[in-house]
């Protein structure tokens, strides 16, 4: 199992190994560092149930591929196929074939959708879904503590 998450102050990536207990990761940058509430879950089969950095019960599965580099791959593609373009169906159908490989031969990943963890390395249960944007947007605009307290004005 591994687990990537992120120092809250810096950005800096945080690996750890083994699902956290409570208390607080510290970020080897800027001597800050994470709070986890350490109620990670894993079912029967060790496939995760709940995120063990912040608690959270909602999940998404990706493949395990970096994105910028898919763009390159993409940019780089498009910019023989326009430089070539004597070759352009056989350029094309060359970067869907790739895209086709990598599709199958990657892996997949589970992240967090409140604290965006990713778990890796682990089974992963078929009730864990792709990205759901709606789900998604409840985390990423929901009002912050401060707004809660606050008094309408």
């Amino acid at each position: 199992m591994e687990i990537n998450t992120f120092c809250p102050s810096c950005g800096n990536g945080i690996f750890l190994k083994a699902m956290p207990s409570a208390g607080s990761i510290p970020c080897t940058r800027c001597d800050k560092s994470r709070e986890t509430t350490g109620n990670g879950e894993l079912d029967e089969k060790g496939a995760l149930k709940r995120c063990g950095i912040c608690g959270c019960k909602d999940l998404y599965r990706q493949k395990d591929f970096n994105t910028k580099l898919g763009l390159w791959v993409v940019a780089v593609i498009i910019g023989l196929a326009l430089i070539f373009n004597n070759y352009l169906i056989p350029i094309l159908v060359a970067g869907a074939v790739l895209d086709l490989i990598l599709y199958f031969a990657l892996g997949d990943i589970v992240i967090c959708y409140q604290c965006r963890a990713i778990y890796r390395g682990m089974p992963i249960s078929e009730k864990v879904e792709g990205f759901d944007l709606k789900i998604h947007d409840q985390y990423e605009f929901k009002p912050k503590k401060s707004e809660d307290t606050k008094e309408p004005s």
